[in-house]
């Protein structure tokens, strides 16, 4: 489905004005992005909506029976989501092809100076935007991994050719990530299930943790 609305927005003819159309426009939120997120995660999957979706032939198609199915989106939100991320993902793409830009951006004290040297390259992003893709990314299931109970190694999937440990870990240095795995646990004791991905076992605190200071909760 992405390709679908990477259709509307990135397109060469797109791009550009939806670029400027976002940089021009307020700031979203936190609730927003999550909002665009979950979205994003239903569609994906095979169902009904999915396959409605898939026979837009335009924007205002796509966000009519999106309405229609109870998601109220905007086309500004969807462009300053799928624009975001992707001004995000070919920052972190060019790093990952440039040693030299990487160990730049490895090197940052803080996400000032890392959106700093973004800017200088032609990418455009908040740190709120940058905190919110890697939060996502470490709280996934899917892509989080983690190998023992006392914080010392985890690992974290590729995307695509992204090796996304390194800047899950840099922004945890920050502070700009929170170092649990997952972000909320549920009210089921300490003790459970030892498939349960809260359970103990299966979260893991990095070194440092008890020192750290984050900055998320002013995002």
């Amino acid at each position: 489905m992405h390709y679908k609305i990477w259709d509307f927005f990135c397109t060469e003819e797109n791009y550009p004005y939806w670029q400027d159309q976002i940089q021009q426009s307020q700031e979203f939120n936190w609730i927003t992005w999550g909002k665009i997120r979950d979205f994003l995660r239903v569609i994906e999957q095979p169902n009904p909506l999915s396959h409605q979706l898939l026979q837009a032939n335009h924007i205002e198609q796509f966000i009519q029976i999106a309405r229609d199915n109870g998601y109220q989106l905007t086309q500004e939100e969807l462009a300053w989501f799928v624009i975001s991320q992707k001004q995000i993902w070919d920052c972190l793409a060019l790093a990952q092809q440039t040693p030299s830009l990487k160990q730049q951006l490895l090197s940052t004290q803080n996400p000032d100076e890392f959106i700093k040297i973004a800017f200088d390259q032609g990418y455009y992003f908040s740190q709120k935007e940058l905190a919110w893709l890697l939060i996502d990314i470490k709280s996934s299931s899917s892509l989080v991994s983690i190998n023992n109970s006392t914080g010392d190694a985890f690992c974290i999937s590729n995307i695509g050719h992204i090796v996304m440990g390194y800047w899950v870990g840099l922004a945890e240095k920050w502070g700009l990530v929170p170092p649990f795995s997952n972000l909320s646990q549920p009210g089921n004791g300490l003790f459970g299930d030892e498939q349960d991905p809260f359970f103990l076992d299966q979260c893991f605190l990095p070194r440092g943790y008890f020192n750290q200071r984050l900055l998320i909760n002013s995002l």
